[in-house]
């Protein structure tokens, strides 16, 4: 699984980060995919896909920060539906884990979001 450095690392090269990266892994139901990484920042929001090896692959999809609406929770027993309400497209929900094994940081990601749109 990729760490939080290397997601850094990988939007940095693409001139992406800012500095204010919120990092989540979610899935999307019925896709091929096995997992997304969302990240939040001053942008707005990067999806990036991840293949189920584990490597990004694919385009990057940005939804900038002016075509968010909004940004809405549903609280399940062992994960958050992640809604986001877009201007410009229609954004899947995601299924965000409140712990990705293998990713230590979730958690605390989950709850800086969560504090940021609550």
């Amino acid at each position: 699984m990729l760490k939080r450095d290397d997601l850094i690392t990988f939007i940095k090269d693409r001139k992406y980060y800012d500095g204010s990266e919120i990092i989540l892994w979610g899935n999307v139901k019925n896709t091929r995919r096995a997992f997304v990484v969302l990240i939040f920042n001053q942008t707005g929001l990067l999806t990036l896909p991840i293949t189920p090896s584990g490597k990004i692959e694919g385009s990057i999809l940005i939804t900038e920060h002016h075509e968010i609406r909004s940004v809405r929770f549903k609280k399940g027993i062992l994960s958050y539906k992640l809604i986001v309400d877009s201007v410009t497209y229609d954004v899947p929900p995601f299924h965000v884990n409140k712990i990705m094994i293998g990713y230590k940081p979730q958690q605390e990601e989950l709850a800086r979001l969560l504090n940021k749109y609550s």
